[in-house]
């Protein structure tokens, strides 16, 4: 979306305030600046070399571009996307990023992951019984099992589970010994050169070693190899499918046997599996692997849409944390079940924190949880 294009979409606005109904982050906050209405007007004064404050730069960098927003407006404005915009314009002037993103960046570049993790554990997820037999880069297939950081360090299950799963039903793919971070991080903090930088690197090294397909287990990751990729990368041909989505074919063609778990949990849809999935959305898919699975599948919203986001997209947890708790203690609020799982480890990672945070007592899971316990019994 170029200047212009902007500057007509903001003036477009009628000020109903529709959108301001629908955003976690003003309904938590009662701070205008942190509402889609007062992010417009701040990408208006942005795009027309207007000086801004702090507080309202803040104010872009503490929306989790979820997208509610895009579906809600009268004038069918993609909110989301001027605001993503406008922080790329914000760096260009170099008035961002703040100095958490900064920190987190040079994490990227320098330890190949954005969650500070040690780059000699980020193998620690792999199950013993498989630690002698695997050879990484040098098998022979042309599918990676891409894990990511937050499955690879903060819900190491995540990875093991989708490993096991595709290991029992003798799926061919691999992984890499030294798997490096999609970028996504740097690309929704506004650095727009050099997370271009980062894609193409990655996507020579996918090159390099025969890669055709990536599965992924983490929605960051779906967003910017099945979204953001093809926008900047002119030769980008790699097919991305999330492990849910492989797990439910393999199940329907029989090759997995499901037994009944016997449990009500909800599911909470994260918002790059499903109104920010290019190529989904993904609803159908985690919910009817639930129910194979013996289990009763609450929701948080009629329409699978409206579902809200976790509190932690496009890094807000480091801008302001207290955002992040009070969205997902609504959350909390709204389930009438003890468990609670997703299709993304960032969400299933901050629900943890959440929980931890105000004392609550829900148990959070990642789908292929589920479904590895059912396919064990």
């Amino acid at each position: 979306m170029d200047k212009n294009n902007i500057i007509q979409n903001v003036d477009a606005c009628i000020d109903c305030k529709t959108c301001m109904e629908y955003c976690d982050t003003f309904m938590v906050s009662n701070d205008v600046l942190k509402s889609p209405n007062g992010r417009l007007k701040i990408a208006e004064k942005i795009f027309t070399n207007k000086e801004i404050s702090e507080e309202e730069i803040i104010g872009l960098y503490t929306c989790t571009l979820c997208a509610l927003c895009d579906l809600v407006c009268q004038q069918n404005i993609l909110i989301s996307e001027i605001i993503h915009s406008s922080k790329m314009e914000l760096v260009e002037q170099n008035k961002a990023p703040l100095p958490i993103h900064k920190k987190i960046i040079k994490d990227i570049m320098e330890k190949d992951n954005s969650v500070n993790g040690n780059p000699d554990e980020r193998l620690d997820w792999l199950p013993e019984e498989y630690r002698d037999e695997e050879v990484y880069e040098n098998k022979d297939s042309d599918t990676l099992l891409f894990l990511g950081c937050m499955s690879s360090f903060r819900v190491k299950e995540s990875a093991s589970a989708a490993y096991k799963i595709l290991k029992e039903c003798n799926y061919d793919f691999k992984i890499f010994k030294s798997e490096p971070c999609c970028g996504e991080y740097i690309y929704s903090a506004g650095n727009l050169d050099l997370s271009k930088k980062v894609f193409q690197t990655n996507l020579e090294l996918f090159k390099s070693n025969g890669i055709k397909n990536l599965i992924v287990t983490c929605g960051g990751c779906l967003y910017a190899f099945d979204k953001v990729y093809p926008l900047y990368l002119k030769d980008y041909d790699i097919n991305v499918r999330h492990i849910i989505d492989i797990i439910y074919e393999l199940e329907n063609k029989k090759k997995i046997d499901l037994t009944p778990l016997n449990k009500s949990v909800t599911y909470h849809d994260p918002c790059r599996l499903g109104r920010k999935f290019k190529s989904g959305p993904l609803y159908t898919e985690p919910r009817a692997l639930l129910r194979k699975c013996g289990i009763e599948v609450k929701e948080l919203a009629e329409d699978h849409n409206d579902c809200p986001c976790c509190g932690a997209g496009s890094g807000i947890r480091g801008v302001d944390s207290s955002i992040s708790i009070k969205i997902g203690k609504k959350i909390f609020e709204k389930t009438q079940t003890k468990e609670i799982t997703s299709s993304c480890p960032l969400c299933i990672f901050n629900f943890r924190y959440v929980n931890y945070k105000t004392q609550s007592e829900k148990e959070i899971k990642y789908v292929t949880d589920y479904v590895l316990e059912s396919i064990k019994k």
